[in-house]
């Protein structure tokens, strides 16, 4: 017998393809590819865009109108000092400057889930003092950076700022974004 002889009989057939490893390597990047794909499609049609808006005459005019609050809060010297309860779940507002002292005020906080946003009515004090207190429905978010906003019921006003839980504890200061300032 010869040598070629002897290695034809020894000569195992070919395995089929999907017996390779390096086949299924090849195919598994493609793969994870196109279930990526699907997965962003789906959160892309899932998702609504709060950021786009359809009319944007109408939100460039109602910026204006929020300047023109921002400017009113400054002219009328308002700013407010808020105090957050130790457990959350409530607020101390000391207001001061001109404003009408038998309205409602709304204290909004704005976070980046909209989820945790937490909107509450402050009731004129009895008293007729600055000082107003609000109990929360549930507590806040345990979150870092907040949009804390204070706006008079006739939305003639408001005093807002960006509130950073780790650097301004649980006292901050609201002041008007905007303020009149003479042109030179």
């Amino acid at each position: 017998m010869s040598t070629t002889d002897n290695n034809q009989n020894n000569q195992q057939p070919p395995r089929p393809w999907y017996k390779e490893p390096w086949t299924w390597g090849l195919m598994a990047g493609p793969a994870i590819v196109v279930v990526a794909g699907f997965i962003t499609l789906y959160y892309a049609l899932s998702v609504k865009d709060s950021l786009v808006t359809d009319d944007y005459y109408k939100e460039g005019k109602n910026i204006i109108l929020e300047v023109e609050r921002d400017k009113s809060a400054a002219q009328h010297h308002l700013s407010a000092q808020v105090y957050i309860q130790p457990n959350w779940d409530g607020a101390m507002v000391i207001l001061d400057g001109e404003y009408d002292a038998t309205q409602k005020l709304t204290l909004t906080f704005f976070h980046n889930l909209q989820e945790n946003d937490l909107k509450v009515e402050l009731m004129p004090p009895e008293n007729s003092g600055k000082q107003y207190v609000v109990q929360f429905p549930k507590p806040l978010a345990n979150a870092k950076n907040w949009l804390v906003r204070l706006e008079d019921s006739n939305n003639q006003w408001r005093l807002e700022k960006r509130w950073n839980t780790d650097t301004d504890g649980k006292a901050f200061q609201l002041t008007p974004k905007y303020s009149e300032t003479p042109q030179a």
